[in-house]
């Protein structure tokens, strides 16, 4: 497939997302006003399953304007890219695929603004960092999450080379970072996580190292993606 056939298959999907959410966000309305009508006839001890059905429609509203936001604001084509840019849209795509984890992890970030010439495209890079955060993420999933820091990142070193790190005090085991995630559950998003995961296992323009103690973890990658 050519790379103009898959832009016109990324095009339409995205138009379909926007429609989808255009059409949700029609449906949330319309339960809003629901919820307001039947407050008036309610009684008190009804009301307590009125305000959870608020809170998830106001959960549920939050997610669409994201979204809608998100899909606009996401196309990463071409080899250049804003090195601050290429972050937030990162950081994008992990709010999307984990809505509630990223709620509680506050990212903190040391990026520059310059712009970068790359020998590779844009969505590897993306796909390759971000694979690292949802790796990270996906396992933390595991127990039970508090509210907690996280530093990112994400440096030139010389014309070939940038390096992206990841440091928290929440560890989580190395070897997860070592192969490819096999399980079958949809709720472990294996499609996005492993496609920027498998090209840094295999590529050798991608160098990483994990370090883990009990208070500290450290995730360092180093990217030969620059063309300056």
């Amino acid at each position: 497939m050519s790379n103009l056939e898959l832009k016109t298959y990324v095009d339409a999907l995205l138009e379909t997302s926007s429609v989808a959410a255009h059409d949700i966000s029609g449906q949330v309305h319309v339960m809003q006003f629901c919820v307001e009508e039947l407050e008036e006839h309610t009684s008190d001890d009804g009301r307590k399953y009125l305000d959870r059905l608020q809170s998830s429609l106001d959960e549920l509203t939050d997610i669409i304007t994201f979204y809608r936001s998100y899909i606009k604001k996401a196309e990463l084509t071409g080899e250049e890219v804003n090195a601050f840019d290429l972050i937030e849209k990162i950081l994008a795509s992990v709010r999307i695929n984990f809505w509630n984890e990223f709620k509680k992890v506050s990212f903190k970030t040391d990026v520059g603004s310059e712009d970068w010439k790359l020998s590779v495209s844009c969505a590897e890079v993306h796909s390759v960092i971000f694979s690292v955060l949802a790796i990270y993420l996906e396992e933390l999933k595991k127990g039970q999450i508090d509210e907690f820091e996280v530093g990112l990142t994400l440096k030139k070193l010389d014309s070939q080379h940038c390096q992206f790190t990841l440091v928290s005090s929440k560890p989580v085991e190395k070897q997860i970072f070592e192969i490819l995630d096999e399980s079958s559950s949809p709720g472990a998003k294996v499609v996005r996580k492993n496609l920027g995961h498998e090209i840094l296992l295999n590529s050798p323009l991608y160098k990483m190292e994990v370090t883990s103690t009990k208070s500290n973890f450290k995730v360092s990658l180093n990217l030969k993606v620059l063309n300056e």
